[in-house]
């Protein structure tokens, strides 16, 4: 990955075997991401900014706002998702272990006294990742058998620009943590993607074609999980 500083603000640059530019600007706080054919100069990709400079600002706000709202605090009455659901959070005091526990449309989030919101969000994501990784498991003995591959094993994280990874050489897939948030067929659609890299390393027309065979709507899900 390449870096390079345009008006302040700092670019990455991913080369790939494709004939034009695009620009992404990721989530949560609006890293830009430029992909750019293999050979081509870095003139050429300092034209390229020029042409989406306005864009590429106007987008930056917009998602930064959004950033800045989406800060929690963790207290009772704040809104949290889980596969999808919007629940209410209830904080409750407690000398026992703290821990979640959903009851209905609310989220319980037990915690001791005193707890800062960093605190509460470390035991929240605990929570959350321990659902993530009970789900996964049977998802990917599906698709190992559909698809006719064999991962080695699986990491849950929280990334920041990425729903899923996966090491072709070793075998093994990593799954952002904040899949959780989203719809389960979500989850199911990054693994198949990260299964199908098994297949097909790259993002070609042989990678699509394969998701096309095994997941006929994976765009319109992968729409879903980006909005």
């Amino acid at each position: 990955m390449e870096h390079m500083i345009y008006n302040n603000i700092p670019i990455e640059i991913e080369r790939k075997k494709i004939k034009n530019m695009y620009l992404k600007i990721l989530p949560p706080d609006g890293k830009v991401l430029i992909s750019a054919p293999l050979r081509i100069h870095p003139d050429e990709i300092y034209r390229f900014l020029q042409i989406k400079y306005e864009w590429m600002i106007k987008q930056r706000q917009k998602m930064q706002a959004r950033f800045v709202q989406n800060i929690q605090r963790y207290i009772s009455g704040e809104e949290i998702y889980l596969w999808g659901k919007k629940y209410t959070l209830k904080v409750i005091l407690t000398e026992r272990k703290a821990r979640a526990v959903p009851v209905g449309d609310e989220i319980h989030l037990y915690v001791k006294l005193n707890s800062t919101p960093e605190s509460r969000a470390r035991i929240l994501n605990q929570w959350y990742k321990e659902v993530l990784q009970n789900a996964i498991p049977e998802l990917i003995g599906k698709w190992e058998q559909i698809i006719g591959v064999k991962v080695s094993g699986f990491a849950v994280r929280d990334m920041k620009t990425r729903w899923g990874s996966c090491n072709i050489r070793t075998g093994k897939i990593c799954l952002n943590l904040r899949l959780v948030y989203k719809r389960p067929i979500c989850l199911e659609y990054v693994i198949v993607h990260e299964l199908v890299h098994l297949l097909e390393a790259s993002h070609n027309q042989v990678f699509k074609n394969y998701m096309d065979q095994f997941l006929p709507n994976w765009r319109t899900i992968k729409k879903e999980l980006n909005n």
